[in-house]
């Protein structure tokens, strides 16, 4: 059995405040089936899916090399966004201000998924920190894009995500990967 693996940059506690409030605001618990616990907010740098064990031993050591080429950076998330459509989106999401840093990395990390997994890259990359998913009511739920107090945080590394379904939380880092 495979197990589901993605890589992703932890979000930083100081969000809890503005998500709690952005989903006691638009009631998202009453509209949406996943609303992602707390410890597991995350930004995907790259979804692998199913992964055999033995490539996730290689595929850590391309992103230990991967970690050490790259520094600390900022990052600010900066408001409530979604996808879809505004009078009901299909996620939620805290947005984040755009970064060079972040996007260089990301790139970096997706050419690993293609070099090791046959990952197809996917160049649409739109930093989020998904806070809930999945409707489980038709009709109209509207949500306005709105920009909040800015949350800077500092990312000093990323990591490998194992995904467990039937646990709460979901994400295990299996392991960090600190830059340089």
């Amino acid at each position: 059995m495979h197990h589901h693996y993605f890589i992703g940059i932890k979000a930083p506690a100081s969000i809890e405040d503005p998500v709690k409030l952005y989903r006691d605001k638009y009631g998202l618990s009453n509209i949406y089936k996943v609303i992602p616990h707390v410890d597991d907010l995350h930004i995907t740098l790259l979804f692998i899916g199913a992964l055999p064990e033995q490539k996730v031993e290689p595929l850590q050591e391309s992103l230990a090399a991967l970690a050490d080429k790259h520094s600390d950076f900022a990052l600010t998330i900066d408001g409530l966004s979604y996808f879809g459509s505004p009078k009901g989106p299909r996620v939620v999401y805290m947005s984040v201000q755009p970064s060079q840093e972040l996007d260089a990395l990301q790139q970096a990390v997706a050419a690993i998924g293609a070099d090791q997994l046959g990952i197809e890259p996917d160049n649409r990359f739109t930093p989020h920190i998904t806070i809930a998913k999945k409707r489980k009511v038709n009709g109209e739920s509207p949500i306005q894009k709105e920009t909040c107090t800015p949350v800077p945080f500092h990312v000093k590394g990323f990591s490998l995500f194992r995904i467990h379904p039937s646990r709460t939380p979901k994400y295990e880092a299996v392991q960090t990967f600190s830059f340089n």
